[in-house]
């Protein structure tokens, strides 16, 4: 005797309501350290969007049995104003996964949108990879604190002294994050400054947005002992691409489990993690 027929499952778009219906299947992804206060933010308009959504919902009119999130921000290229999305947790039910793609077309419709995954299982990443992403990263540079004599460069952590600095898209950027778990600082060489976002994972500083790679490449040897001092880690994690085989002297590398990739008009350089999963559900 054959199985009865499962409900047949259409894709809507997601409201910050689903969260309950959407919660169990998160819990099924991987880490228990996301308590559901945590996933919650996925569901919340942090940086209050208009016709904001979390992402679709895969529904079977019985229950959610999918979900896609994508997390937008904007950036200027050519002159224009161009939307990214940060593809986040894709989870279906085993038995509705021949239909997981349909979470991802309404996504892939999407005009003047490049879209990033950094975050991929290995079956995302195979999707991703045949449906035109490319990779932008597969490695990143861990960098420990040397003793250092540096007078050239101040790393300034205090908010009043990095809004100082920063110009206005900037102080935009600050203050999306500030009810986020994120560290930000900046380092200056005189008028010139560069401005890092930053989480933290057992110990070690995640660099996730470098506003000027430049300043960076040079001054990061001489101030990780300041930065890691500032945001009490003992070292800090910035993605290869950004170094541009910039040596350092007490430094290594360490390989993604799976590369991170974009589609769209974004080039590597211009991929950084500020408006993405990792900084939203970022935990000391």
């Amino acid at each position: 005797m054959s199985a009865p027929a499962l409900p047949k499952a259409k894709v809507r778009a997601a409201t910050a309501e689903d969260f309950d219906a959407v919660y169990p299947l998160l819990q099924e992804l991987n880490s228990t350290r996301f308590t559901r206060e945590i996933w919650q933010r996925l569901f919340t308009n942090l940086w209050h969007e208009e016709d904001w959504s979390p992402g679709y919902v895969l529904d079977n009119g019985e229950e959610a049995v999918g979900f896609l999130g994508g997390l937008n921000s904007t950036t200027v290229l050519d002159g224009e104003t161009h939307t990214v999305c940060n593809l986040t947790a894709w989870i279906v039910k085993d038995e509705y996964r021949s239909n997981s793609i349909m979470l991802l077309m309404p996504f892939l419709k999407r005009k003047n949108t490049s879209l990033t995954s950094l975050t991929s299982s290995p079956e995302a990443y195979k999707v991703y990879k045949k449906l035109g992403f490319k990779d932008v990263e597969i490695e990143c540079r861990i960098i420990y604190p040397l003793p250092s004599f540096n007078r050239q460069y101040k790393v300034l952590s205090a908010k009043d002294e990095v809004l100082a600095v920063l110009n206005e898209k900037e102080k935009k950027v600050f203050t999306d994050h500030e009810g986020l778990d994120v560290k930000q600082v900046v380092i200056r060489d005189g008028q010139e400054y560069c401005y890092l976002l930053m989480t933290r994972r057992l110990g070690r500083g995640h660099i996730q947005m470098i506003s000027n790679v430049e300043l960076f490449r040079k001054a990061v040897g001489v101030t990780c002992g300041s930065i890691c001092k500032s945001i009490d880690v003992k070292s800090l994690q910035v993605d290869e691409r950004f170094m541009a085989g910039q040596k350092i002297l007490l430094s290594r590398r360490k390989v993604f489990p799976q590369p991170k990739q974009v589609r769209g008009k974004l080039s590597a350089l211009q991929v950084n993690a500020a408006y993405s999963e990792l900084s939203v559900l970022a935990t000391p």
